[in-house]
């Protein structure tokens, strides 16, 4: 039998289910959990969401479940794939508006709500 510890602060708020899947960060992002992640079109792989881009990776579609190095080569990653998360506790990119953080993950499995 398998055991999950969930986080005790208030990150999962609504009913939606918790999921993951592995996917790949590319090389040269050191990210930090629960950051928003794009994936970009031309290769698949998964960088820190940003809005201003235009390579796919505009359009956030996963969270990172935990602190990945991938620095200095790719990395396979647990990553966020749906559930209802807590926009508070999710580590945003700095000069992010409000605006863009609500629109942020709009047409995917994972909403932001704040805990009830």
């Amino acid at each position: 039998m398998s055991i999950v510890n969930e986080p005790t602060d208030n990150w999962i708020t609504g009913s939606h289910p918790y999921h993951t899947a592995l996917g790949t960060i590319a090389s040269g992002e050191n990210l930090v959990a629960r950051t928003p992640l794009g994936q970009v079109t031309a290769s698949g792989k998964f960088v820190a969401w940003d809005p201003a881009a235009d390579d796919g990776s505009e359009k956030a579609v996963r969270l990172s479940l935990y602190a990945t190095d991938a620095s200095a080569a790719d990395a396979e990653a647990q990553m966020i794939t749906g559930g209802s998360f807590n926009p508070e506790l999710v580590a945003w990119p700095a000069g992010v508006t409000a605006a863009q953080k609500l629109a942020a993950f709009v047409g995917s499995p994972i909403v932001l709500q704040l805990p009830v």
